[in-house]
């Protein structure tokens, strides 16, 4: 369980990763993926993740999230996140379980993606890197480094941004145990409708499911 809230928090950061502090190009172009972000009402994508260990083994995933506001669904191996803004459920499938706890506002944790934006306008030092084209894209490179290192999970985060775009597009996540998490938004949709129910854990829907409230 500990992996997956970890591998669950750098999808998060990366869902909306807006960093950025001292460096002057790395901040422009982090700010206007900040300002366009902001933007959306929604947003509904798709993603890939490869876990690579330190001794070459790679774990592959494929998974979605859906936002609204402080809204969320996160789906990720066999595990669902559900969050109305107040309540979050954690579904493990195949534990059958669901585990519901209240949305602390002043926790600075990871598990939520809603706050990303501005858990992390601070603690980061950045570095622009450079542009170039990977296939036929053109993207831009960021190093993010976290000025409190000993107690970061995190050594760097690569950030590769759609120049076109002004998006994220992939993000690599060094961990200081030699762990990496490669995350690659394969669809990126905005401003769609999207029911407030997806962000709550139906349990008609889930039969047999057993709750454990952490209330």
């Amino acid at each position: 369980m500990k992996k997956i809230l970890s591998i669950i928090s750098v999808l998060a950061i990366c869902s909306m990763a807006v960093f950025g502090q001292n460096t002057k190009n790395a901040k422009e172009i982090l700010d206007n993926v900040s300002k366009k972000t902001k933007s959306y009402s929604t947003i509904n994508l798709s993603y890939s993740l490869v876990h690579t260990s330190p001794d070459g083994k790679n774990d592959k995933a494929t998974g979605t999230m859906q936002m609204k506001g402080n809204k969320y669904q996160l789906s990720l191996f066999d595990n669902v996140l559900y969050c109305d803004g107040k309540t979050l459920w954690t579904h493990m499938i195949e534990e059958k379980e669901v585990v519901v706890s209240n949305v602390d506002n002043d926790d600075s944790g990871l598990l939520n993606p809603a706050k990303v934006l501005t858990m992390y306008e601070k603690g980061f030092k950045n570095k622009f890197i450079q542009d170039r084209f990977e296939g036929s894209r053109a993207v831009y490179i960021i190093d993010l480094y976290p000025e409190d290192v000993a107690n970061s999970e995190y050594s760097k985060v690569r950030l590769y941004i759609d120049k076109d775009k002004s998006q994220l597009w992939k993000a690599e996540y060094f961990a200081k145990d030699g762990n990496k998490y490669t995350i690659t938004i394969n669809t990126f949709k905005v401003n769609e409708q999207l029911a407030d129910s997806l962000f709550t854990f139906d349990k008609a829907k889930n039969p047999g499911v057993k709750v454990i409230d952490e209330r």
